[in-house]
């Protein structure tokens, strides 16, 4: 019978490896980087094929922040979660849990196109009793043509405003229209004050 390495296995042969290579990893540069990712990647996707990272630009108390996402999909989230709980000590990292809300103003490029938060304005529901909020999205150029195209980016604008984790566990319905004057709307990063304080 040929043996399945569970993902507990995984998860601790992932950190075993990276702890190994951490040092390459702080110090990458433009002639190693696209190599350095690629093994990393491929590493990360053993444990669940959905996961993504990011490393933060600029490093803080002699150490970055090592960001590992589900890259929205639910069926990622315990992977995520499992990693982030095994994490070994780092010299040169700090790992973080899903991508965060963003403190600076956002945007997302699609075509040519470039998609703001001062383009997005919502209303919102709140369905405390099973902690999610459903919103409507006015979105200003948007139109049935380019709907299918605007979507992905209203996601990730969405995503950086409260964070992956709340994306993916508190959010209900989303439903997008064309913005116009619409009395009740409101700036889109105001809707992060429905969303929990502890976020991971």
């Amino acid at each position: 019978m040929k043996w399945l390495p569970t993902r507990k296995n995984k998860v601790e042969a992932f950190w075993k490896w990276f702890k190994e290579n951490e040092r390459d990893y702080f110090g990458l540069n433009r002639g190693n980087q696209e190599e350095l990712f690629a093994v990393l990647e491929r590493k990360l996707q053993k444990v669940n094929k959905h996961l993504v990272f990011e490393f933060s630009v600029e490093p803080q108390g002699g150490k970055r922040e090592f960001t590992i996402s589900a890259d929205g999909m639910l069926d990622a989230f315990d992977a995520v979660f499992d990693l982030h709980e095994a994490a070994p000590e780092l010299e040169f990292f700090d790992v973080v849990a899903f991508r965060q809300p963003s403190e600076e103003e956002f945007s997302v490029e699609f075509g040519s196109r470039k998609l703001t938060w001062n383009d997005v304005y919502y209303t919102a529901f709140h369905d405390v009793e099973h902690e999610e909020v459903s919103m409507t999205l006015y979105v200003k150029g948007l139109t049935k043509d380019n709907e299918d195209e605007l979507a992905p980016a209203l996601f990730i604008l969405l995503d950086s405003v409260i964070g992956e984790y709340n994306m993916g566990v508190h959010v209900g319905n989303i439903e997008f229209r064309p913005f116009e004057a619409q009395t009740q709307a409101q700036p889109i990063q105001t809707v992060k004050a429905f969303f929990p304080v502890e976020a991971l």
